[in-house]
Parts: C-alpha cells; sequence; structure tokens
C-alpha cells in the first residue's frame, strides 16, 4: 500500500480547488496498484501538524500553493517538502501555480528582464532541490515558469497546464441550435479587493454597464458562482442590471460535471474566478477573463488567448469588455479549435505524472 498526501487548499468548498482535488482523485483510483490518500489543507496550521513520515509521496496538488499572499516563494510549503526529500520521501509537484505577484512583473517576466527578488539564498537553494528531486515537477502557466527559473529553479521542471484541464465536457444529446437564445455566462464573486486595480466596485459597475448594452443587443445574462462568498456580489450585481427579464441570478453551488453542461449553452462566458475559465474552455465555450491577479494571465497566456483577459484595473473595462465581445465573434472558430488543442496537449502531460506514481516502490 502506498501512502499519498495531498496538500491543497481544500475543505472550503471552493469549487475551483476542490476539482482539482477531485480529478487527482478520479486520476489516481484507475491506476494500478494499491494507493492510500489523504488529505491536507496548505496553511501553515494544518500542515505543521501532520506528520509527513507516515507517508510515500507527498504531493504538492493544484493551486497558488508555491507562493502566498506574502511571499512569492511561501517558506513553509518549500519547508516541509525539502524535509520530505531528508528523509527519503517521494515528492511530486502536481501542476502548482504561484499569484499575488504585482502586475509590473508581468511584463518583466514576458520580456526576460531580471526581477528584484528578495527571499533568501537558503531558501532558495531549497526550492531548487525540491524540483530537482520530485519525481515529476509541472506547473500550470509559463508565468510561473519562468518566475520559478529567476528563482534558478532549472532541471526537471515542465509546463504542465493547471489540472483543469482534465475536465472532459459529456457527448451532447442535441447539436446546438443555430436559432437558439443568445446566453452570456457571467462569473462574479469576489477576491476581497486583493485584485490589480484594489477596488471591486469600479470593476462591478463597469460590468454592469457592459451586461447592460449587451442586452440592447439581444443577449440574455446567466450569472453563476464558484463559491458561497461570490453569491453576495453577484446579487449586487444583478440590482445593476435594468431589464430583470433577460437575467437569471443562479446560486446554486454545482458540482464542475454539472457546471460545464450548463456552460455549453452560452455563446461566450465572462469569468472572475480563475476555474471559471477553465469551465469554460472545458466546455469549448470561449470566455473572457477578468484578469484580477498573476495566475489569471498565467491561465491566458498558457493557452495563447492573451487577447482575450481584460484587466481588472482598466480604466475602460466596460468598453473593453463589449470589443472583445467583438473579436469572439468573429474568431469564435479558431478560439475553440485552439482551447481543444491546448486541452489535449496538457491533459496528455498531466497524466504523465500518474505513470510516474506507478513506479514507486
Amino acid at each position: 500500500m502506498i501512502k499519498v498526501l495531498y496538500i491543497g487548499w481544500i475543505g472550503y468548498n471552493n469549487l475551483g480547488d476542490e476539482l482539482m482535488l477531485d480529478l487527482f482523485k478520479q486520476r489516481l483510483s484507475q491506476l494500478e496498484g494499491q494507493f492510500k490518500l489523504e488529505v491536507v489543507n496548505n496553511e501553515e496550521r494544518f500542515l505543521r501538524n501532520v506528520s509527513i513520515e507516515q507517508y510515500d509521496l507527498i504531493v504538492l496538488g493544484g493551486g497558488s500553493i508555491i507562493s502566498g499572499p506574502q511571499h512569492l516563494v511561501q517558506p513553509y510549503i518549500i519547508e516541509t517538502l525539502h524535509k520530505a526529500l531528508t528523509i527519503n520521501k517521494k515528492v511530486m509537484i502536481w501542476c502548482s501555480g504561484m499569484d499575488w505577484i504585482p502586475k509590473s512583473y508581468i511584463t518583466h517576466l514576458e520580456s526576460g528582464r531580471k526581477l528584484p527578488l528578495t527571499q533568501s539564498t537558503r531558501l532558495q537553494s531549497k526550492l531548487v532541490d525540491v524540483f530537482e528531486e520530485s519525481i515529476w515537477a509541472g506547473v500550470r502557466g509559463p508565468l510561473t515558469f519562468s518566475l520559478l527559473q529567476q528563482f534558478g529553479v532549472e532541471k526537471n521542471i515542465q509546463l504542465s497546464g493547471d489540472p483543469g484541464f482534465l475536465m472532459k465536457k459529456k457527448p451532447p444529446h442535441l447539436p446546438k441550435s443555430e436559432n437558439q437564445e443568445k446566453i452570456i455566462g457571467v462569473n462574479w464573486g469576489t477576491a476581497f479587493n486583493v485584485i490589480y486595480g484594489n477596488n471591486e466596485t469600479i470593476v462591478e459597475d463597469h460590468l454592469a454597464n457592459a451586461l447592460n448594452k449587451f442586452i440592447e443587443q439581444g443577449y440574455s445574462i446567466h450569472l453563476f458562482v464558484m463559491f458561497s462568498t461570490d453569491i453576495e456580489p453577484s446579487k449586487r450585481l444583478y440590482e445593476k442590471i435594468k431589464k430583470k427579464d433577460r437575467i437569471v441570478m443562479d446560486e446554486t453551488l454545482y458540482n464542475h460535471e454539472e457546471l460545464i453542461s450548463i456552460i455549453e449553452r452560452f455563446a461566450f462566458t465572462i469569468n472572475f474566478k480563475l476555474h471559471a475559465n477553465y469551465l469554460s474552455l472545458a466546455a469549448h465555450v470561449p470566455f473572457i477573463a477578468l484578469g484580477y491577479r498573476f495566475k489569471v494571465f498565467d491561465f491566458v497566456k498558457s493557452v495563447d488567448l492573451e487577447n482575450y483577459i481584460v484587466s481588472t484595473d482598466a480604466g475602460d473595462l466596460a468598453d473593453q469588455l463589449l470589443i472583445t465581445e467583438n473579436s469572439i465573434t468573429r474568431n469564435q472558430k479558431e478560439i475553440i479549435k485552439k482551447m481543444r488543442y491546448y486541452q489535449s496537449l496538457y491533459s496528455k502531460r498531466i497524466n504523465q505524472s500518474f505513470e510516474e506514481m506507478v513506479h514507486i516502490k
């Protein structure tokens, strides 16, 4: 029996983090051999109470858990993984990512310029060791990849994509009708103003203005949520829409399979939360990502759809949404083709991680 410990931001019923764990469980259950999986939240108050000595494999799971709100690289996460290596435990970095990175760093990373990194030499050395000695190490986006390279991680790291690429939609019962109602799926919520621009109220007002104009163009709106804390902000957005007969406020907290089947009906989506974009991609429905933090820019770059993100600090956010909708209408087939390509590419890469698990003794 191989004992596996999965580390992730779980236990809060946040659909994005829970679906990554579910996808890991599903794929692990398909492997030959006997695996016993246990899960721990990545927060220090939970992680420090785990005895890693009792596990054979420590998996740093999906999510923004390499970094933290106060650290580009979260020290206690790296210390935990490094300790596991020193006692001869296997370690895997499973499609993890980084977040809470200043927006100015994105252009530096894209151009290859050096960043003013302040982490200790000791922590950087342990970070490099953790990646180099992992049985498999994949990170979810090219910006995370480039940032880790600046920390000295050069070997045994690959761009794996997010676990969300493992999601698949079910075959349709009926083909889409050309005359069906045009619906925009909208995911709104809150990150408690920890966003680029630091003001969700302004973003919400811009979004409401754009949605009212989309309704004038003949669209209907379907608001959906990913997390319980997103319900109240979504209700507030609902109240800012003029024609209530053209908008649905859906408060149900669906699982990922249910949401994919709902999203399939939409012409496109506008998404605040990161994994709402992955759900849209899995449904093969174009999206406009609201770029509220580093991880969303990391995502669109990973699928070569950087023209379909609107930053939350944009002064003309409403206008940009309208312009981007026009681009989606003109380029829908090309967008979906690209989404299918990257979904296939990354799902194959992620599946390699499970092939490595089979060889654990």
